[in-house]
């Protein structure tokens, strides 16, 4: 791959492009080529580099106390992987990545991230910003679980995918990969979908979703 990609990725497009070429040569990195169906990392995996997802897509799951695997989030290229925990006094990856589709992930040694962090301010702006984004995630998730039912909880995904005053989106996941991030059957998950679009809440085409009655659904889970 052409390094220079990395500067195509929001944490990266802050450092001028006069400082690029001295800014790189500052970090050590190497490039992993991983096929579907293999580990990028397990739960519990120091995590000694900062994973730069290039290509492909990765999902990211974690084993509860009774065996159940839940699904916490499917990331597509271009996003780093398990960001916050690269400078944690305990930097073990918290959740075991596998690639979905064919990967091309860059590792850049925690050393050398740091420098890089020390020398540019911008740079140092985009990391936190991207760190407090990964923890709403988290926080959106725990939302997501604390819905109790199938219903409740594809209707937050729905309000949170349309944001910004849009009321419509195009749904990234396939209904079987929703369902493993609901932790959910995925015809139980196509039959609340079906219930929806029956009361006239939502409609679907292809895989663009349109709602059509935001008040209704935000009542449901008030």
């Amino acid at each position: 791959m052409d390094i220079n990609e990395l500067f195509t990725i929001p944490l990266f497009d802050s450092i001028p492009p006069e400082k690029r070429e001295v800014f790189l040569s500052g970090l050590d990195y190497t490039v992993s080529f991983l096929e579907k169906g293999e580990l990028v990392a397990r739960s519990g995996d120091l995590c000694k580099h900062l994973y730069l997802l290039m290509k492909g897509k990765v999902k990211t799951e974690m084993v509860d106390g009774s065996g159940a695997v839940l699904r916490i989030e499917t990331i597509y290229a271009h996003r780093p992987l398990a960001p916050a925990f690269l400078f944690a006094e305990n930097n073990r990856f918290p959740v075991t990545v596998t690639v979905l589709e064919d990967a091309e992930i860059v590792l850049i040694s925690r050393d050398s991230v740091l420098t890089a962090l020390l020398q540019y301010e911008s740079f140092l702006k985009k990391f936190l910003l991207l760190n407090a984004e990964c923890m709403k995630c988290l926080t959106d998730k725990l939302h997501l679980l604390a819905c109790k039912t199938i219903r409740s909880r594809l209707i937050f995904y729905l309000l949170d995918q349309a944001k910004n005053g849009t009321s419509s989106f195009v749904m990234k996941e396939t209904q079987q990969e929703l369902a493993d991030y609901f932790g959910v059957t995925r015809p139980a998950l196509a039959k609340v979908l079906y219930e929806l679009m029956e009361e006239g809440l939502i409609r679907q085409e292809k895989r663009q979703i349109f709602i059509t009655d935001k008040q209704a659904l935000r009542r449901e889970i008030m």
